[in-house]
């Protein structure tokens, strides 16, 4: 199995990069091909050279400042561009970035394509819960979705569960104001019919946030803006917890002793949260495996995104997501025209 890595993604590239394929290349039957300019690759490994690591020249970087329409079009010898074609010409079997989110879903469209019959690619992400984690998605590639789109999202979103996370009968639900189906636009309403009648798929109906964190379902299914301002106010809230933490823990001696004893707790807590735990979010429904990382992804978090990577490519994820289309396609045509006709609507008052 062949993996390529944009070995110039991350904040602090290429070192995340380099060490994790370093630390990674002794999975065995694991070939990794870091792409970026060959003599800083080659000076960043130094003596510590793998026969199955290799560097594929690429003489230009998409920073995350740069516009990812712009960049995708005039950076052609970019490093993740040139890591996505080493995937479309068949010489690499998957590829994971750390750059630029919007560069790497917009290179993906034009050089991978989707797979044949998907309507969009969500980006999907694991978040913690009280029980485990909860795929969800999408968080951000999608701003408007129809009912179409939201079904397809929790096809996929059962793949990964099942075929990467190893969670078998993931219970499924769709991000709402209320439980009640009653709730939402149109298009959940919709898309709360379809699921229901779907043999095939676990689903549970409309979750609230709060059901999220206790962990009532392993897939979360939402469109890219309901998504991205959940994703974005739970990292705000655990950042406000953290810092009221630390000022508490530091306004007196007795609260500094309890914070000792407590360090322990706080490192699990953090190891919990950290996105490096995770492995990166798969950008699902493209004609390749597509693994994205965080910016400020380490060598660890590197590793963890090739294991995924390795993961989806083993279980053939991609023919499955295939196969599942299809079949809620099947669902879909006991309510006719209702899901090509529903429009996005706005309104989500309930």
């Amino acid at each position: 199995m062949r993996i390529a890595i944009d070995a110039m993604g991350s904040d602090n590239a290429p070192m995340p990069e380099v060490e994790g394929a370093l630390k990674s290349s002794a999975t065995p039957g694991l070939e990794l091909i870091l792409v970026g300019p060959e003599e800083a690759l080659k000076k960043a490994i130094g003596k510590r050279a793998r026969p199955n690591v290799s560097i594929v020249n690429a003489t230009e970087v998409i920073s995350m400042t740069d516009t990812p329409m712009v960049a995708v079009r005039k950076k052609k010898d970019a490093s993740m561009l040139v890591a996505m074609r080493l995937v479309k010409q068949g010489q690499a079997d998957a590829v994971a970035s750390a750059g630029n989110t919007g560069a790497v879903m917009l290179a993906a469209r034009i050089i991978l394509m989707q797979i044949k019959g998907v309507s969009r690619m969500p980006i999907c992400q694991l978040m913690p819960t009280a029980t485990g984690t909860s795929l969800v998605l999408d968080l951000g590639a999608n701003i408007d979705c129809d009912a179409r789109t939201l079904c397809d999202f929790a096809e996929m979103g059962v793949v990964y569960s099942r075929d990467v996370l190893g969670k078998k009968a993931s219970r499924v639900g769709l991000l709402n104001i209320g439980e009640e189906q009653v709730k939402g636009g149109e298009i959940a309403k919709v898309v709360h019919k379809i699921l229901s009648a779907a043999p095939h798929i676990n689903f549970i109906g409309n979750i609230e946030p709060k059901a999220i964190y206790r962990g009532d379902a392993e897939v979360i299914v939402c469109d890219g803006f309901v998504g991205n301002i959940f994703l974005k106010t739970s990292e705000a809230a655990g950042s406000f917890v953290k810092n009221m933490l630390t000022r508490e823990f530091k306004s007196s001696y007795l609260t500094m002793l309890g914070a000792m004893l407590s360090r322990r707790v706080f490192t699990r807590l953090k190891q919990t949260i950290d996105p490096n735990e995770y492995g990166g979010a798969p950008l699902l429904g493209a004609n390749g495996v597509v693994i994205i990382m965080h910016g400020s992804t380490n060598a660890k978090g590197v590793m963890n995104g090739i294991n995924v990577a390795r993961a989806a490519v083993s279980h053939d994820i991609n023919k499955h997501i295939r196969e599942g289309i299809a079949e809620i396609r099947r669902t879909e045509e006991q309510f006719g025209d209702v899901v090509t006709e529903t429009k996005v609507n706005t309104d989500h008052t309930g």
